[in-house]
């Protein structure tokens, strides 16, 4: 339930107590309203009462979901039918807004002679009287005509009313039933007897019976619903022995009401005619919605339509106007009958789970619920399934909203688009040209934000695509895995590869602990997104991650700490001893992938030490497991950072020592915040909590690390300690590093040394000191900090993408506001991290902390070397070349056969762009059995094309 707003004196009266009025109610309460719902029936619930069976939605079900709503304040008065006991006129006059969600409760009679007969009923009204529990005599046998899910109903419930035979006439076939599948199958499961092409044309009584007489049909062209036509046979006609006649075969909206009240306009089916983009009826204070606006529809249908006019309500009674809604853009590649087979062929074929359900000799006589429900694992399970072929960007798509603002409907081509085949040239981006609008933010944000300049279009087969300069894979370019490509893209083309599902399996692990730590930059963004006060932000972030279901939070800024003692007393040993300098800090994955692939000469300069991700891995696996006495496989550790170059980092073969990672599994704050929804989480019911123990105390000097400067301005505030050996209390601010500017500097003077520390924001920024380095050049600076992404970890691509100017500099504003009310305020001082040290690591670049804390940087092949050569081959995107040879021989083994299906087979799956097909006449003996067929020029055997594209 989401939070009231406070009341805003306005009075809502909403006509039916139906699943669109009641959804009406509900949202118009939460919206600060006062709320007022008149039900003609006994009971509130509209046809979820009175027209869906007890064995299909329980009553007490429904009953607790109907107090909710009451508690929100909403009356209910019921036994107060429109037109009879209240007038629409009066209402329009006391209320402020008036919504008629009053359903489609008029039965469409059957037309034919003798429909009026003692027994012969309708639909709705059977269903209706079953549930108000009336003395209705069925006798032994029921026929029902109809093929939607009312006859069902019809047809079911008579059987638990004592019918012996149950009969359901239809004018089609089954394939045309609008009735659900499950539900047609549930109904001859239970015994239901379907007779199909068949339809009524008169009811007659005699001798006391009544019989149905009937006419065969046979299907003719389809109609306007795209079914087929039935149209009857002549001289078929057969009739049907029934106690008990039961048409249903529609329903329509009951209107009378209107004749001697407002004239709220109908449309041409007699449904109250609304703009659909404002709810809004002829008359501007009355609005309507659901059934009585569609015609018989759904539940949920018209629960979605109480919601968008409580929302047209309020914006009518709070700015005068209502703003107009519109549909969201949607575009689909078809159903899954319309999607390729193939690409779904390498995953396992796994049956639906079946819904347990309660034995027919129980549904005798009664009406239990019918369907029991999945158990837990059952409906994990049943998840897994999920292929996944829909569009993960859809509720974040730049081109879906631009589309849907401007109204653009979506209409499938006339032409047939070549399909591409997705591209996963990197450990963690994925690219689907399919999806490509060939916009170029992708190429402009990896050149000019960030700065490797790796992505170029290029034409292929009359596609424009995107791909690497060099033609190489992705993950053998100098691409530094920052993702900020991803977080360009507008319409998900490009995506990175999420560990969600990871995550969840091992929080549903029994034998797992799961351990997550969290980012500093992190709660920068989840002070923003859930309107947490900066100082709240740690409290609400450990109850949230708590609520996820890890067994430890601990706090990333502990680990941030230990990265500058280690990092810095590195750095004074090199002042100290004359060590190569610069040294550049090593904090950043995309810094240290940037220096191993397009400038390897520069990796003395970096420091030794590990990321700070890298860093609490290894101190967790080793120290804490120790510590609570837990072996390191049955330890999954969690890393939660706004980095998607952090994920390439944990995957490092040297930070998985003895084949256990450090680091487990690396989510983005996205990533973080999705599995909040999808588990539901209610954020305002989050209860703020500590970090965990034994990594609890985090310093202000950890916590500026998630902006650019952070790292620099930690450091020197140890240094300047370490220096002069007396403690600083006060001048921890050092300013003039923080900011967003490319290149920021700050010289400490501290007994007799002086100390020149630069920060650098950006890939594209660094390279003009890198260049004057290599060239023996002194750049002035000592200590150069660099983050790859402009402003560091707060613009990282596992962030929201910031939409309003400013965002970045809020961000920052977080952390310095922290860092500030910090009881710690330099990394050396924290008490966690001094303890560590004392029962651990026993000092700083101690044998130990070198091992578990530090690392060998190596060169690793890009595709630009020094001089900006860029190495080059041929695109990722190869076209395939198969060959048959149609010689003699191979021809009287069936080789032009094979040639001529093959070649089909590429064109149906739309390959051709990237697939040849071609023969050759070899004329010398070519050996071997069987025929002659090669890809790309060596020779295959056949089976590989049995699985085309997979296999090539």
């Amino acid at each position: 339930m989401g939070g009231i707003i406070d009341p805003t004196g306005k009075k809502i009266a909403i006509v039916g107590a139906g699943p669109s009025g009641l959804s009406c109610a509900y949202y118009s309460a939460i919206n600060g309203h006062d709320v007022t719902v008149f039900e003609r029936q006994h009971y509130p619930g509209g046809m979820m009462r009175y027209g869906i069976p007890e064995y299909r939605l329980p009553k007490a079900t429904l009953d607790k979901e109907i107090d909710i709503i009451k508690k929100l304040g909403v009356k209910i008065m019921t036994k107060k039918t429109l037109g009879t006991h209240i007038r629409l006129e009066d209402l329009a006059r006391d209320f402020d807004a008036v919504y008629l969600a009053i359903g489609s409760w008029r039965a469409t009679p059957m037309h034919i002679e003798g429909e009026n007969l003692p027994g012969v009923w309708l639909g709705i009204q059977f269903l209706e009287q079953v549930t108000k529990q009336a003395d209705i005599q069925i006798g032994d046998t029921v026929v029902v005509i109809g093929g939607g899910n009312t006859a069902i109903d019809c047809a079911r419930t008579a059987l638990r009313k004592g019918a012996k035979t149950v009969k359901l006439i239809y004018r089609r076939t089954r394939d045309e039933m609008p009735a659900e599948p499950y539900e047609v199958e549930e109904a001859l499961h239970e015994g239901v007897e379907m007779l199909f092409l068949m339809a009524p044309t008169s009811i007659v009584m005699e001798n006391g019976k009544k019989k149905l007489q009937c006419i065969r049909m046979q299907l003719g062209e389809p109609d306007r619903s795209g079914r087929r036509r039935p149209v009857p046979i002549e001289g078929s006609n057969f009739e049907i022995e029934a106690d008990t006649i039961i048409g249903a075969i529609g329903q329509s909206t009951n209107t009378q009401f209107l004749y001697n009240d407002l004239p709220v306009k109908l449309n041409k089916w007699g449904d109250i005619e609304i703009n659909g983009k404002t709810s809004q009826t002829s008359e501007p204070n009355i609005f309507a919605g659901g059934d009585c606006v569609t015609g018989p529809a759904t539940v949920i249908q018209a629960v979605a339509a109480g919601r968008r006019a409580a929302e047209a309500i309020d914006s009518y009674l709070m700015r005068g106007y209502v703003q107009e809604s519109h549909i969201d853009y949607s575009c689909s590649r078809g159903s899954l009958e319309d999607l390729p087979k193939w690409e779904f062929e390498h995953f396992p074929k796994l049956e639906r789970a079946k819904m347990p359900a309660i034995s027919l000799k129980e549904r005798e006589g009664n009406f239990k619920e019918v369907e029991l429900g999945l158990s837990e694992e059952a409906a994990r399970e049943e998840a897994r399934r999920c292929l996944r072929c829909g569009c993960t960007q859809r509720y974040n798509c730049d081109l879906r909203r631009e589309a849907s603002e401007h109204d653009i409907v979506f209409e499938k081509p006339i032409h047939e688009r070549p399909y591409i085949p997705i591209v996963e040239d990197h450990p963690f981006i994925i690219r689907d040209h399919n999806k490509c609008i060939s916009c170029g933010r992708c190429i402009a944000a990896c050149a000019e934000v960030e700065g490797p300049d790796v992505l170029t279009f290029y034409m292929k087969h009359g596609r424009q695509l995107v791909g690497t300069k060099s033609g190489l894979p992705l993950r053998e370019t100098d691409c530094v895995s920052c993702g900020q490509c991803v977080n360009a893209c507008p319409c998900g083309a490009l995506e990175a590869r999420s560990e969600k599902g990871k995550v969840f399996r091992a929080i549903n692990d029994p034998t797992k602990t799961v351990v997550a730590f969290v980012a500093p930059a992190v709660r920068s963004v989840v002070s923003s997104h859930y309107g947490i006060p900066y100082d709240k932000a740690s409290g609400f972030m450990a109850g949230l991650l708590k609520k996820l279901g890890f067994d430890k939070v601990f706090d990333f800024s502990f680990a941030a700490d230990l990265t500058i003692v280690e990092e810095t007393t590195e750095f004074l040993n090199r002042v100290a001893n004359k060590g190569v300098m610069p040294q550049f800090t090593s904090c950043c994955p995309g810094w240290v992938n940037f220096v191993e692939r397009r400038y390897p000469e520069l990796i003395p300069h970096l420091s030794t030490c590990k990321s700070p991700q890298q860093m609490m891995g290894a101190t967790v696996k080793n120290h804490y497991a120790k510590l609570a006495g837990i072996n390191k496989e049955d330890l999954y550790v969690v890393s939660i950072v706004p980095c998607i170059a952090k994920k390439y980092e944990a995957a490092r073969p040297e930070f998985a020592p003895d084949g256990i990672r450090d680091v487990d599994a690396v989510l983005t704050s996205l990533e973080m915040m999705r599995m909040a929804e999808l588990k539901r989480i209610d954020t305002s019911t989050i209860e703020p909590q500590e970090f965990d123990e034994p990594y609890r105390q985090v310093s202000g000097a950890g916590i500026l690390f998630g902006a650019s400067g952070g790292v620099a301005e930690a450091a020197m505030r140890m240094a300047v300690e370490k220096l002069t050996g007396k403690v600083i209390t006060d001048h921890l601010d050092f300013e003039e590093v923080r900011g967003f500017e490319g290149l920021k500097e700050a010289t400490i003077q501290a007994n007799g040394t002086t100390v020149r520390v630069a920060v650098v924001s950006g890939l594209r920024n660094a390279e003009p000191i890198i260049e004057k380095i290599l060239q023996g050049v002194d750049v002035g600076y000592d200590l150069i900090e660099v983050m790859a992404c402009p402003g560091g970890c707060i613009c990282g691509a596992g962030h929201p993408v910031p939409e309003k100017v400013g965002t970045l500099e809020q961000r920052q504003q977080v952390l310095i506001n922290i860092d500030k009310i910090s009881t710690y305020r330099k990394s050396q001082e924290n008490p966690d991290i001094l303890r560590l040290y004392e029962d651990f690591y026993g000092e700083p670049n101690s044998p130990l902390a070198h091992k578990l804390l530090h690392t060998h940087y190596h060169p690793v092949n890009g595709d630009v070397g020094r001089g900006k050569v860029r190495r080059k081959a041929n695109s990722v995107f190869v076209t395939r070349q198969i060959t048959f040879c149609t010689c003699d021989a191979c021809a009287a083994k069936g080789s032009r056969e094979l040639y001529a299906s093959t070649l089909e087979q590429v064109r149906k799956l739309k390959m051709d762009a990237f697939v040849e097909v071609n023969t050759i006449r070899l004329k010398e003996d070519h050996n071997g059995q069987g025929i002659y067929i090669a890809l790309d020029g060596e020779r295959i055997d056949k089976s590989r094309l049995e699985n085309l594209p997979l296999n090539l």
